[in-house]
């Protein structure tokens, strides 16, 4: 986290509101992009292969395996 904290100031020239701002909108574009990827109810999937990967006997014969090793 130090590491991290040091890349925004250095970044900011040392000025700690502009290292704040900088890692506060990131933090923020993170959480919408990953917002955007969440279902809410529905399954995403851009062609029917994806569909039936998703919701099909593969996942569930992989979910099966991950449960057991």
């Amino acid at each position: 986290m130090d590491e991290l904290a040091s890349v925004y100031l250095e970044a900011s020239s040392g000025d700690a509101r502009n290292a704040l701002r900088r890692a506060l909108a990131d933090a923020m574009t993170e959480i919408a992009t990953v917002s955007g990827q969440v279902s809410r109810g529905y399954v995403r999937a851009g062609r029917p292969a994806d569909l039936t990967r998703k919701l099909g006997r593969d996942r569930r014969e992989r979910e099966a395996q991950a449960t057991v090793g």
